[in-house]
């Protein structure tokens, strides 16, 4: 295997990888009692132009019996090119 090949090969396991831990987290939200780990158990119904809440609640597993509540800070941003 020739030195192009494996880095090609890194480049698509990193790919590969961070697409993975994408969709862990919103299979996690989805169905919580299957995965360790915090997830989005509730929000607000005040929402900016975007549709994002202005608090969400977060549980820190399946099972607790208590949320933390965050509260948005900031706008959405993006590039501005």
């Amino acid at each position: 295997m020739t030195e192009q090949e494996i880095a090609q090969l890194q480049v698509e396991l990193a790919t590969y990888k961070a697409g993975y831990e994408a969709q862990r987290k919103i299979l996690a939200s989805i169905f919580p009692e299957r995965f360790n780990g915090y997830f989005i158990c509730g929000a607000s119904t005040e929402v900016d132009a975007m549709g994002l809440p202005d608090i969400i609640q977060v549980c820190p597993q399946y099972g607790a019996d208590g949320f933390a509540t965050y509260k948005k800070h900031t706008e959405y941003s993006a590039p501005g090119w």
